[in-house]
């Protein structure tokens, strides 16, 4: 029970407490004053009543004298009147039984009242004659009674009413900080740091509230002291120096990742741009403005990818830079080779450089998911040296007989991609990420598609997920992904202790109702999986949808995993915002960033974050013992990749 709850059932019954006692004593009050105006009034009554009984009364004849008392008797205001001579022998009697019609009878039984007996002596002369007695009828009595409790108790009620919203509404003002206090704390311990504002006037609670924020501006500052040490690091180990492009280190890491990838970074192209005289030119221009050339020519390329932050961009040597293209389109490279051009020529004129001895030639080389790094740096070198051949600002293609891929059009695609979900030809296959110290500690079961042909035989992801985005057709494909998870969990073709779904930008974007999360997260509930996890790339949603889509899974008690996460300051400070179950990080990349032993402190201060928030981190594409025994050296627990197992198809 909430401490709001206990003070309001409290004072409630204080307030009952009071109003009960001030309603007993003024019933008290009411029906000791009841009874004794009616002993007043019988008194009265005998008084006068005897008085006109003497001056017609007769020793001998009682006839006048009970004349008299049936004329009082038959008002009915009385219960009994009675006329005794001196010796108590009874002269005239009159006596009636009390009727009350509409007095309760539980009131009757529960409230007695004694109706008083009035006597007056009745005198014939200086002879006392007799004894009159007159009782007052006690229904008379009843009926103001019960009408005096009706009374009080309607104010009763009407004041304990108005009393209770009045100490509710006194109540939440008086313990509106401590709300927010509660609600501070309870964001603590989802990770999220509320600083309050609103200071409350209460000392005690202004006190809470000072520690709170004490405590919480304390963490902020450890998190953003650990952060900025981690994007130091970062730009140290992975940034040019010169124009704060990525370096070769980091582009190779990433070039793995995209290659690997299950995603839409699977297919695309690699782009080498290489200017011809570097040395000429710093000669020409002088160290300072040869050096500004070059940071012009990188702010160049980046403005031309930066429209699409899936694009990367990375400085190899002083001549040298390279660009990723996710895509499936022969087009979107061309173009972007020609911006490039167009920009760089507008560098060369912009310092007055004659663009037939100073200049660019480019070389582009298309990937897929079977091709190695190497493979493919080999085959972009091979275009540009083609280029270089060709003379200034030309751009060459490395032309392969791209064997093994079926080359369809986009309708062709869509088409393919329809019948293959209407005929079910889209089979679930999953990969555990488990503990390193015992693989049968599985962490959750992760869901990948593959694509059965029509000759049976199956495609990863990498083949067909970037046409899949590039007809947006992305949430339909995460709709199918869900419906069938469900499918095989309900028929227990697969069971498993965590289950992993990846979730692509588009179901996010195309709509701003998650009907659809609801509706499969009671589906998910009813079927009674303990623990699920939807996982995104945090490059590709809105930060601001992602906070919000974390609190929405965890309010059903589920959690929400950041895949291909990289660790640079921007990530981190969104992680601190998100505050996910777990982020899912390369192998080659964490033991790249952390596995320096001279330099332990990305490490720590990549586990002061994730303890605190208690986020795991997931090491992805764990291909060996030896990456496992490093990465646990590390502090790395749970791992994921073909060391473990390779994706198993369900069913």
């Amino acid at each position: 029970m909430t401490l709001f709850k206990q003070i309001i059932l409290i004072l409630s019954i204080f307030q009952t407490i009071i109003f009960g006692a001030v309603m007993w004593f003024n019933f008290n009050s009411s029906k000791e004053y009841v009874q004794e105006q009616a002993y007043t009034d019988a008194l009265h009554t005998a008084n006068s009543l005897g008085l006109s009984i003497s001056s017609v009364a007769s020793l001998d004849d009682v006839s006048m004298s009970e004349t008299m008392i049936n004329s009082v008797f038959d008002s009915g205001y009385y219960e009994k009147i009675i006329l005794e001579d001196m010796n108590r022998s009874i002269l005239v009697e009159k006596e009636q039984e009390v009727v009350l019609a509409d007095v309760p009878a539980w009131f009757i039984r529960h409230i007695k009242i004694d109706s008083p007996v009035a006597t007056s002596q009745i005198m014939l002369g200086w002879t006392p004659y007799g004894i009159l007695s007159v009782q007052l009828n006690s229904g008379h009595a009843y009926r103001q009674l019960w009408t005096i409790f009706k009374e009080v108790l309607t104010i009763f009620i009407v004041v304990s009413i108005v009393g209770f919203f009045c100490l509710q509404f006194l109540l939440s003002l008086i313990l509106k900080p401590l709300k927010r206090v509660r609600e501070q704390a309870e964001a603590i311990l989802e990770s999220d740091f509320i600083f309050q504002k609103d200071i409350p006037f209460t000392t005690e609670l202004k006190n809470v509230v000072f520690a709170m924020n004490s405590m919480i501006n304390k963490v902020k500052e450890i998190f953003e002291k650990e952060i900025e040490a981690v994007r130091k690091y970062h730009e140290l180990l992975y940034q040019d120096t010169v124009t704060k492009m990525y370096n070769r280190r980091y582009f190779n890491i990433k070039l793995q990742e995209y290659l690997v990838s299950e995603e839409t970074n699977a297919r695309g192209a690699l782009v080498l741009i290489s200017l011809n005289d570097f040395e000429g030119l710093k000669n020409t221009l002088g160290y300072q403005k040869g050096e500004a050339f070059i940071r012009a020519m990188a702010d160049s390329i980046n403005h031309t990818i930066c429209h699409n932050q899936e694009y990367l961009s990375a400085k190899l040597s002083d001549t040298d830079f390279a660009i990723l293209v996710p895509s499936t389109q022969s087009e979107t490279f061309m173009c972007l080779c020609e911006e490039i051009i167009v920009a760089i020529k507008s560098n060369l004129n912009n310092v007055e450089l004659d663009e037939r001895e100073y200049f660019i030639n480019i070389g582009y080389a298309q990937y897929f998911t079977a091709i190695t790094a190497k493979e493919l740096f080999s085959k972009a070198d091979f275009a540009l040296t083609a280029s270089k051949a060709k003379g200034a600002f030309h751009i060459m293609r490395f032309d392969e007989n791209e064997q093994g891929h079926v080359i369809l059009g986009k309708e062709a695609w869509a088409q393919e991609l329809r019948s293959a979900m209407d005929e079910k030809r889209f089979k679930l296959a999953y990969q555990n990420a488990v503990n390193s110290d015992d693989y049968t500690d599985i962490f959750h079961s992760e869901l990948f598609l593959r694509l059965q042909d029509y000759n049976g035989y199956l495609h990863n992801a990498g083949h067909f997920m970037p046409m899949v985005m590039e007809l947006k057709m992305g949430a339909l494909m995460d709709h199918y992904v869900i419906d069938q998870a469900i499918h095989v969990l309900q028929t227990n073709t697969f069971t498993c202790k965590g289950l992993c779904i990846n979730l692509g930008k588009d179901i996010f974007l195309q709509s701003n109702s998650w009907a659809w999360l609801e509706d499969s997260v009671t589906k998910f509930k009813k079927i009674g999986n303990q623990k699920l996890y939807f996982e995104v790339q945090i490059s590709f949603i809105p930060s601001e949808i992602l906070i919000k889509f974390s609190k929405y899974l965890r309010s059903f008690g589920y959690g929400l995993g950041l895949d291909n996460f990289t660790i640079n300051s921007e990530n981190l400070m969104l992680m601190q915002l998100i505050n996910p179950s777990y982020i899912k990080v390369q192998a080659s990349s964490l033991l790249d960033l952390l596995g320096d032993n001279a330099l332990e402190m990305p490490t720590r201060s990549l586990g002061i974050i994730t303890d605190s928030m208690d986020i795991k981190i997931i090491a992805a594409n764990v291909e060996d013992e030896e990456q496992k025994e490093q990465l646990k050296n590390l502090g790395i627990n749970y791992i994921q990749g073909s060391l473990v197992a390779r994706p198993e198809i369900i069913g």
